[in-house]
C-alpha cells in the first residue's frame, strides 16, 4: 500500500519516460516516510482522447489509493510529496493533480503468491 495510478495525455510523456517518472513518485513517497517502500505499488496508464475546460490542454491526474485510516495531515504529506517530486521533472502539462483516495480497510483483500 498505496497504489499510485498516473493517468496522463499521452503526448506529455514518452514510453522511455515512464519508468524514471514512476520511480521518481515511489522515492517521493518512500522519502516521505508513510510508507514501506517495499508495499508501494505504481502504474501509468496514459490517454489519448480528453479535454480539459472544454479545451485541448493537456494534464496529468494522480491517483493515491491507501487504506483508509490516515488522518488528513498524512493524507497531506503525501500529495506534497508527489507534487513536489515532479515539479522537478520538465513536464509541461497545463496542470498536474493529486488525489489522495481512502480505501476502505475493512474489505480490502489481499493474497501474496510466492
Amino acid at each position: 500500500m498505496p497504489h499510485i495510478i498516473v493517468e496522463y495525455a499521452e503526448q506529455l510523456i514518452t514510453d522511455k519516460e515512464i519508468p524514471t517518472l514512476l520511480h521518481a513518485i515511489h522515492q517521493a513517497i518512500d522519502e516521505s516516510g508513510l510508507f514501506d517502500a517495499s508495499h508501494i505499488k505504481t502504474r501509468a496508464y496514459p490517454f489519448r482522447a480528453y479535454t480539459q475546460a472544454g479545451g485541448d490542454q493537456a494534464y496529468i491526474h494522480i491517483q493515491a489509493r491507501i487504506k483508509s485510516g490516515r488522518d488528513a495531515d498524512n493524507k497531506k504529506r503525501l500529495s506534497d510529496a508527489i507534487v513536489t517530486k515532479l515539479n522537478s521533472f520538465s513536464l509541461a502539462p497545463s496542470v498536474l493533480t493529486v488525489e489522495i483516495i481512502d480505501m476502505d480497510r475493512d474489505s480490502y483483500g489481499k493474497i501474496v503468491f510466492r
